[in-house]
């Protein structure tokens, strides 16, 4: 899985995005997650924001190994819904619904 994280340099949250971003996503690198940071201005962001239809930055995408988008957050996400988020699409956290009526062991 890879988490691409969509900024720009006129952007007041972006920093703040970031800085959770960078926080959370090295916990998961074992578990073959990695990051790339992609600033809109430039030629790969340009194809990217086109390529993912980004609108607003910050926005934080999720893909899978085939380069899917299998989750999107616009804007600053908190540490724990991007911990959350991740953990949930690895597999490493049950849902909701498993935990209440009983799940997979």
């Amino acid at each position: 899985m890879k988490i691409l994280l969509f900024v720009s340099s006129h952007c007041p949250h972006c920093p703040a995005a970031e800085q959770i971003v960078k926080k959370v996503v090295p916990d998961y690198y074992d578990h073959g997650l990695s990051l790339k940071k992609i600033r809109m201005k430039t030629k790969e962001g340009k194809k990217r924001s086109l390529e993912y239809n980004i609108r607003a930055t910050p926005t934080t995408l999720i893909l899978d190994d085939k380069g899917n988008e299998i989750k999107r957050m616009v804007g600053v996400v908190s540490e724990d819904n991007l911990r959350a988020s991740i953990e949930k699409l690895l597999g490493l956290r049950e849902s909701f619904l498993s935990r209440i009526f009983g799940g997979k062991k």
